[in-house]
C-alpha cells in the first residue's frame, strides 16, 4: 500500500543537475488535484527508474610480457602433463633477436615432439574487460603455433563439444614475423567466459600456454610483445568465393547455394545397390557403343581387373581415401590433428567433416575422348541401406590442388611437414590455393550405393592443364551417411569410378 505523507520531494535540473527537496503540501488542498497527480506521477516515474551508479572506466590496453625483465621469460616453463604421452621439454630463454616491443623476445628451442608446450601462471586471474588477444611470433619454416588460456573449471578434452571448454587461438604460419590477433570471447565453446550454457562457472584464469605441432628437433620460435587488447579489432572478412559448376554455366557461392539453386528440381533417387548400379551403367555402355564402336569400359575398383584394356588380367590398386574433420572450435586440436587414412568405414558429410579421394586414371590412353562416367559409393550398414534423404540435397566433389599423403593428411597439413594455407584447406585464393574453386561434379545422395556423374570431373583429370589431385566430397547437410573406404573387406563394397571412352 501506498502511504503518502505530508511532504512531497520535488525534483528540478539546473545546468545538468537534477536536485530534490521537500516542500509541505499547502494547506486546505485536495490530494490528489490535477497538479498533485502531475507531481505524484513524476515522482513515481523517477523512483521506477533502475538504480545506476557511474560506469565503470574502460579497461586500457594491457602489456603481459615485452620480456625487457628477466622475471618474465622466467615465468614461462615447459608444460608436463600428468596424463597422456611426455613430450620432449623445450628450452626456454630471454634473448636479444627478433624483438617486436624493446630489445628482448623469448626464444623457445623445441626438442621434437607433437604437441610440446610451455606454460605461465603469471597473468590477471580475469581476462572479461578485454576483447582481444595479440601477440608477435616469429617462426623460421611452416608451422602450426597456438595459444591457449587456462580457466579453472577447463578440460583437455578432445573433440568439438561442450566439453572443450579452454580458449584457444591457432595459426598455420610461413616462415617470417606474424602478428597474431584474436577475439577473446568468441561466440563458440573457445572463449573465455564466466560460464558454460550449462551453468559450469569457469573461475579464474590460470595459464597461458603456448604449443607447436610437430616441431622437428631444433626448431626455434620466438615471442614477443604478449598483450590483451581492450577493444574488438575489426575483422576483415574473407572474399566471396565463387565456384565453377563443371556441366552447367552456373557459378554458386557455395555447397548450401547450389543445393537453393536445385532444389526445386529434386526427385527423390531409387534405391540402387552396386549390382544395379554396374548393370545400369553396363545398359548405358552398349548403348553408346551403337554410336560410338570403339568405345571402352573401364572399372577403377580397388582389388579388381578391368581398369587397363592393354593388360586385362591387372588388378587396380589407385585409390587413395582419407578423412578429416577441421570442425571447431580452435581448441579441438587433437580431433584436427587425427588421421584416418586406413578405416574402412566413416562419415561422409559437410566441408569440415568428409573425405578426400583420389583415383589414377593414367591407364586412360592420352587424347582419348571420355564419353561417360560415374562414381558409386556405397553407403556402410544396414541403418545406411535403409534410410536416405527425403528432402532436397546436393553432393559435389570438389577439386584438390596438393598431392596429399593419405597416410599423413589431417586439417592442418597435406603431407608431412606440408601445411595447408588454411585450416582444412579452407582456402581457395590467389593463383595456387588449396583447393581449386571448382566443383568437378555433383549429384543427390540416394539409399544404398550412391551414383554420380562424374563424366566432367574424368575430362578435367585428363585435359593436360590439370594435375590429378583428387577431390573432396561434401554436402549442404541435408544428408549424412557413412561409407566403405577403400579399405572396405568385402571389394564390391569399395568406391569404384566407371568410364567409358573412345580411344583417340
Amino acid at each position: 500500500m501506498l502511504v503518502l505523507k505530508k511532504k512531497l520531494r520535488v525534483y528540478t535540473q539546473k545546468n545538468g543537475t537534477t536536485t530534490g527537496d521537500e516542500r509541505p503540501l499547502p494547506p486546505h488542498q485536495p490530494l490528489l488535484t490535477p497538479m498533485y497527480r502531475t507531481l505524484l506521477a513524476v515522482s513515481l516515474t523517477l523512483l521506477s527508474l533502475p538504480f545506476t551508479t557511474a560506469a565503470d572506466p574502460p579497461a586500457s590496453n594491457k602489456v603481459l610480457f615485452d620480456f625487457e625483465d628477466e622475471t618474465e621469460a622466467n615465468a614461462w616453463a615447459p608444460l608436463a602433463l600428468p596424463k597422456g604421452p611426455k613430450e620432449p621439454t623445450p628450452k626456454v630463454e630471454r634473448v636479444a633477436e627478433n624483438a617486436t616491443s624493446g630489445k628482448h623476445a623469448l626464444k623457445v628451442t623445441f626438442a621434437g615432439g607433437t604437441w610440446p608446450t610451455i606454460a605461465t601462471a603469471k597473468i590477471p586471474d580475469d581476462w572479461m574487460p578485454w576483447e582481444t588477444f595479440k601477440t608477435d611470433v616469429t617462426v623460421s619454416r611452416e608451422c602450426v603455433i597456438g595459444f591457449t588460456v587456462m580457466q579453472e573449471a577447463s578440460t583437455r578434452e578432445a573433440g568439438w563439444d561442450g566439453s572443450v571448454s579452454r580458449w584457444c587461438k591457432t595459426a598455420i604460419l610461413r616462415p617470417g614475423k606474424h602478428t597474431i590477433s584474436a577475439d577473446l570471447h568468441p561466440n563458440g565453446w573457445s572463449a573465455i567466459r564466466t560460464k558454460l550454457e550449462n551453468g559450469k562457472v569457469m573461475g579464474k584464469c590460470v595459464s597461458l600456454e603456448f604449443f607447436v605441432y610437430s616441431p622437428h628437433d631444433g626448431d626455434t620460435v620466438f615471442i614477443d610483445n604478449i598483450r590483451l587488447i581492450a577493444k574488438k579489432e575489426p575483422v576483415t572478412p574473407p572474399a566471396k568465393t565463387e565456384f565453377a559448376v563443371l556441366g552447367t554455366d552456373m557459378k554458386v557461392t557455395g555447397v548450401q547455394d547450389l543445393g537453393k539453386k536445385l532444389a526445386a528440381g529434386w526427385k527423390e533417387p531409387p534405391a540402387t545397390t552396386v549390382s544395379d548400379a554396374e548393370a545400369a551403367f553396363a545398359k548405358r555402355f552398349a548403348e553408346i557403343k551403337k554410336k560410338h564402336p570403339k568405345a571402352v569400359l573401364a572399372s577403377f575398383r580397388d582389388g579388381e581387373t578391368g581398369h587397363d584394356s592393354g593388360n586385362a588380367t591387372k588388378v587396380f590398386a589407385g585409390w587413395k581415401d582419407a578423412y578429416w574433420s577441421s570442425h571447431g572450435p580452435d581448441g579441438a586440436n587433437v580431433d584436427r590433428a587425427n588421421n584416418r587414412g586406413k578405416v574402412a568405414t566413416e562419415e561422409v558429410f559437410m566441408r569440415h567433416r568428409s573425405p578426400l579421394y583420389r583415383v589414377d586414371v593414367a591407364s586412360i590412353p592420352k587424347g582419348a575422348n571420355i564419353l561417360a562416367a560415374e562414381f558409386l559409393l556405397v553407403r556402410a550398414g544396414q541403418f545406411e541401406k535403409e534410410r536416405g534423404p527425403k528432402v532436397a540435397n546436393v553432393w559435389v566433389a570438389e577439386a584438390c590442388n596438393r598431392p596429399w599423403d593419405e597416410a599423413d593428411v589431417n586439417a592442418y597439413r597435406f603431407a608431412k611437414d606440408k601445411f595447408w594455407t588454411a585450416v582444412g584447406g579452407m582456402d581457395w585464393s590467389g593463383d595456387d590455393p588449396d583447393f581449386l574453386p571448382v566443383y568437378l561434379a555433383h549429384g543427390p545422395g540416394r539409399v544404398g550405393c550412391n551414383v554420380w556423374d562424374f563424366t566432367e570431373a574424368v575430362k578435367f583429370w585428363l585435359d593436360g592443364k590439370h594435375p590429378n589431385h583428387g577431390f573432396m566430397l561434401h554436402g549442404d547437410s541435408k544428408d549424412w551417411f557413412k561409407a566403405y573406404y577403400r579399405e572396405a573387406e568385402q571389394v564390391k563394397n569399395r568406391p569404384a569410378l566407371l568410364v567409358v571412352y573412345e580411344p583417340k
